[in-house]
């Protein structure tokens, strides 16, 4: 009896370790992918007084198989176990010294997509400085898992919103850019 209970407890130990050491080899197996998209666009419209903003960009086409392939061929978007915001930036094509990102108090981003039709928000800043500047780089909820409005999507839309804090003369026209990071693996 004392040997069959130690042959037990011996045959679970080697099982529980090639079980951990399965999931450490999968964790070894995963690969961290960064992708840029910067083609989101928007105009922010003229306005002689100070004002709420709403605005929807046109829809971005994505196609993540191709975008994960150019940076490791070995694996696809069914791969993906996770993916996160880096980093969010708003460039203005068209800004003057009088008519920049100056003009916004606040500034938000969200984004949703073909497969997850409910906007959710990826950065935003409250207390934009009152300075000439021509690119906005908003703070980004790095913490936010966007896995289910990737998986199987193509097409993405970006919604801005946020107030004015002096009018705009002319229309700004805007690329947004965002960098994403994906970590794929078994």
């Amino acid at each position: 009896m004392k040997h069959t209970l130690r042959a037990t407890l011996t045959l679970l130990a080697i099982g529980l370790f090639t079980l951990s050491s399965c999931n450490k080899l999968k964790d070894l197996a995963k690969v961290t992918l960064n992708i840029q998209n910067e083609d989101g666009e928007f105009d922010i419209p003229a306005t002689s007084s100070l004002i709420d903003i709403v605005i929807e960009s046109n829809d971005v086409y994505l196609n993540l198989d191709s975008l994960i392939s150019a940076q490791n061929s070995k694996v696809s978007s069914k791969n993906v176990k996770e993916v996160h915001i880096k980093s969010c930036q708003l460039k203005l094509t068209n800004g003057t010294a009088d008519n920049n990102f100056s003009a916004l108090q606040s500034c938000k981003l969200e984004v949703k997509s073909n497969v997850n039709t409910t906007y959710t928000a990826l950065a935003q800043v409250d207390n934009n400085p009152d300075s000439t500047a021509y690119v906005l780089n908003l703070p980004v909820n790095d913490q936010l898992e966007l896995k289910d409005y990737f998986l199987s999507a193509n097409t993405f839309s970006y919604r801005i919103s946020g107030k004015t804090r002096k009018p705009v003369t002319a229309p700004l026209h805007c690329q947004i850019i965002v960098n994403y990071s994906l970590v794929a693996g078994l």
